[in-house]
């Protein structure tokens, strides 16, 4: 749903686009269907997505039950100088991996942020 709402889209439309029911959708959006390969291959066609990018959303919860305390990374600043040339020597789909998990680390972080009351003494 998240990407249909994204590309500012109704399921109506988006059935109209990848050739399955607005039901069908519906249905999937909601949990009551499972996604076969096809149908979310058809999906990512409508809504001009890669197919990779329905899985990537499912790792915000996996990396958000395994997540460590942010504070320790934020101390580790002198570990920049060593990690651009390690990425440089990884194949490009490790490196892939590696910025999908950077970047759903700093969302947790924001999040993490967010979520700390406010000090009222202030």
């Amino acid at each position: 749903m998240k990407f249909r709402l994204k590309a500012g889209i109704t399921q109506e439309e988006l059935a109209l686009r990848s050739g399955l029911s607005q039901g069908y959708i519906n249905q999937l959006e909601h949990g009551v269907r499972n996604y076969t390969q096809k149908s979310l291959e058809l999906i990512a066609v409508a809504l001009s997505v890669p197919l990779i990018e329905f899985f990537k959303e499912g790792e915000i919860e996996q990396a958000s039950a395994v997540a460590e305390d942010v504070g320790i990374y934020q101390k580790k600043r002198s570990y920049k100088k060593e990690f651009m040339p390690i990425l440089n020597d990884l194949p490009e789909y490790i490196v892939g991996h590696y910025l999908t998990l950077l970047k759903l680390e700093r969302e947790l972080m924001r999040k993490k942020e967010e979520e700390k009351p406010c000090d009222k003494r202030k």
